[in-house]
């Protein structure tokens, strides 16, 4: 409830910031008056996403091994299309004789490139990492967790 009412009251005080803005004499009161309705929308956001003052903040997000490597498969599917696009980009700036086009496209080939070997090696790690606790349990003599 209390984020929402900061919300609310920072919207009313933005507006209010924004006609004292328009206003010469009252333009740097106009400006202070948007910072505390930017400072009072953010603190009610937070209020808003807390559920209890006790839990830690922020929450801990950190994604599964299963997650990461589902988001970095879909991600290396996303950067192959985006591949053939500038390639063929590249292929229609040389027909057309735009250069600068060109080394737009090749920038962003390098670039790619430079990420290539980046996404390659972390995911081999992401599946060392999700084949670990299987080894050590064999490895342990322990039986497999359900």
């Amino acid at each position: 409830m209390a984020g929402w009412l900061a919300i609310s009251g920072s919207l009313v005080i933005a507006v209010t910031g924004g006609f004292l803005i328009a206003n010469p004499p009252w333009s740097i009161l106009g400006a202070f008056v948007l910072v505390a309705a930017t400072i009072l929308l953010s603190v009610g956001t937070v209020w808003l996403h807390r559920r209890s003052w006790h839990e830690p903040w922020p929450p801990d997000a950190t994604r599964s091994v299963q997650q990461q490597l589902r988001r970095l498969r879909v991600m290396s599917v996303v950067g192959s299309i985006l591949w053939v696009g500038l390639i063929a980009l590249a292929i229609l700036s040389i027909i057309s004789r735009n250069w600068w086009q060109l080394l737009y496209v090749a920038f962003f080939l390098v670039m790619g490139l430079s990420n290539l070997s980046l996404n390659r090696r972390t995911l081999r790690l992401l599946r060392e990492s999700a084949t670990a606790p299987e080894r050590s349990a064999v490895i342990h003599g322990q039986p497999d967790s359900p």
